[in-house]
This record gives structure tokens, C-alpha cells and sequence, in this order.
């Protein structure tokens, strides 16, 4: 939103009660005032499937941004738009946009990064295999520091006492956008043993942005997101061994900032959305169908 207001669009956004948005940005939080002002606007973008009331207010000139995977045989709008190639095809899909990042919150650092991997991800989330990565990198004797979330406690007590034995492991816990900053600049690589099909994986962008390459299965949309360093997909034992020890090169600072600056921007996404705001305010679908959950 803040972007498409820098760029000279009207912008507002329908939000609870209590909300506040950046000066220039107009904030509606009854619902009576939305449905009264609603042929002012151009288009409805969403991140819920609106109600028929809203639908009919808006005169069907919406859009509904789905973040994650549906279930199998579950059907959606034809507005609706998915945030990568991968995730609109395994909902039966051809349209989606790149979730994108404020690229002046997460500084390029080229400095030599210490000799430690990191985990940056929804920790108490099995999916997101934080055990595997403790195994992965106890198993090759490499120094680990984990973020994201306050759980589970476990991996608290397991960092303390490899500290003690003299390991570089560290539980970070909780981090907020400057602390994230600073945490993707603090080891050499990520890493990402996700055990399910990622929509779109916000945490490998972010760490590509600050130059930090990410080691990652290649499930959902990962192998699309690291398109550009192929040796950063870890499909099997022998991979993980050859990166974690040493024995694979890891794109440069500088080629992960630079995907990222072609692909996945607030700007570059923001661009994309103009599109399809257009061909929904002309009142055409962006799908000649109900997309449907086709990989659960």
C-alpha cells in the first residue's frame, strides 16, 4: 500500500478499529462507511474472499490474495491470485505476484561472514524442520545460531549445553525487523529444511537481500525462489554434506542481492498488481474458472 501511494494512487485500507497507516494512507474501519464510499474506488484487493455484500458494493471489481496452500479439492474466486508460479499451479492457476520487500530494511553486507549457518523461520511450526536442521548440523559439527519465535523450549537447553562444550550455537529467539537485519548478516548461510510446499518463503528473500545465501529442499516454490544458484537446493544427504562441509560454492553477496532487486521488490510487486487491478476494473476475470486445490 505504501508503495502504490509513493507511486501517486489513491490508497486506503479497510482495518479494525484502532488501526493507524502511514500519513497520506486513509484508514476505514466501519464497515457501513466502506459499502457507502465503495464506487469511489477502482478495485477491492483482499486478503479474505470478501462477502456478497461487499462483492456487490464493489460491483465485483475485487481481488483476493491467497499467502497459503488450500486443501485438496477446495475451490477459490477466479480473482484470486497466488504469490508464486508453483503455488498457482498446484491450485490449478496461472496467475500470481511475488510477495515483495522494502529492500531499505535489509542492508547488502559483503563483509566476511562469520563460520556459522543460521535458521530464521515460525519455530514451533514442525513443517519449517527446525529438528532436522539441529541434526543436520550437529551431524557435520558446524556452528548453528536459531531465530524466530519463542519456541520450542527444547532447543534452548540443547544451544546452552553445546555452548558449554565450546560449539558456536546461540538461541536467538524472537526477532523484530532491525534485529532480522542484523541476524541475516551473522553467519555465512541459511538454512531451510522445509518438509512441506512453501507458498513462497518471505524468510529466503529477506536473507538473499542481505547477501546471505540460503540451502533449502526443494518443496513449493523454493526451487523457483533460488532459480539462480541451483547448488543451494538440497535434494538428498550428499548435498547437505558437500554444503555444510565446505565442499560447494555459495553465490556471491552481491548475485543474491541482485536477484532480488530484479524479482522481488515492493516495487516490482506493486508494478504486477497495477496489472491485474486494471484488467479486474475493466471487468474482466483473471481466471476463466474457479481455481482448485490440486496438491494438498
Amino acid at each position: 500500500v505504501q508503495t502504490l501511494h509513493k507511486m501517486g494512487h489513491k490508497t486506503a485500507v479497510f482495518a479494525a478499529h484502532g488501526s493507524k497507516m502511514p500519513d497520506g494512507i486513509e484508514c476505514i474501519t466501519d464497515r457501513a462507511e466502506l459499502l457507502r464510499r465503495a464506487p469511489e474506488f477502482d478495485v477491492l484487493h483482499g486478503f479474505s474472499r470478501p462477502d456478497d455484500e461487499i462483492i456487490q458494493a464493489f460491483r465485483g471489481k475485487f481481488l483476493v490474495t491467497v499467502e497459503g496452500n488450500g486443501q485438496l479439492g477446495e475451490k477459490f474466486h477466479p480473482n484470486t491470485v497466488f504469490v508464486s508460479r508453483n503455488h498457482a499451479e498446484r491450485h490449478g492457476a496461472e496467475v500470481f505476484v511475488y510477495n515483495g520487500l522494502d529492500l531499505s530494511e535489509l542492508k547488502l553486507s559483503t563483509v566476511t561472514r562469520p563460520n556459522r549457518f543460521l535458521f530464521l523461520s515460525k519455530t514451533s511450526w514442525s513443517v519449517k524442520n527446525l529438528k532436522g536442521a539441529v541434526r543436520l548440523l550437529s551431524r557435520y559439527r558446524q556452528n548453528f545460531w536459531i531465530a524466530g519465535g519463542d519456541r520450542p523450549y527444547w532447543i534452548r537447553l540443547f544451544c546452552f549445553l553445546k555452548k558449554i562444550f565450546g560449539a558456536d550455537w546461540a538461541w536467538v529467539g524472537s526477532v523484530d525487523q532491525k534485529k532480522k537485519a542484523e541476524f541475516l548478516v551473522n553467519g555465512k548461510a541459511m538454512v531451510f529444511p522445509i518438509l512441506w510446499n512453501e507458498p513462497f518463503g518471505i524468510v529466503i528473500t529477506e536473507s538473499l537481500s542481505c547477501g546471505t545465501p540460503v540451502l533449502a529442499h526443494p518443496h513449493g516454490s523454493v526451487a523457483e525462489l533460488l532459480e539462480f544458484a541451483p547448488q543451494c537446493l538440497m535434494r538428498n544427504e550428499q548435498d547437505w554434506s558437500e554444503a555444510l562441509t565446505g565442499k560447494r560454492s555459495f553465490p556471491t553477496a552481491e548475485e543474491c542481492r541482485s536477484w532480488v532487486e530484479k524479482h522481488f521488490t515492493q516495487e516490482k510487486m506493486a508494478e504486477n498488481y497495477l496489472k491485474l487491478y486494471e484488467k479486474v476494473n475493466s471487468g474482466l476475470a483473471l481466471h476463466l474458472y474457479e481455481p482448485q486445490t490440486r496438491v494438498a
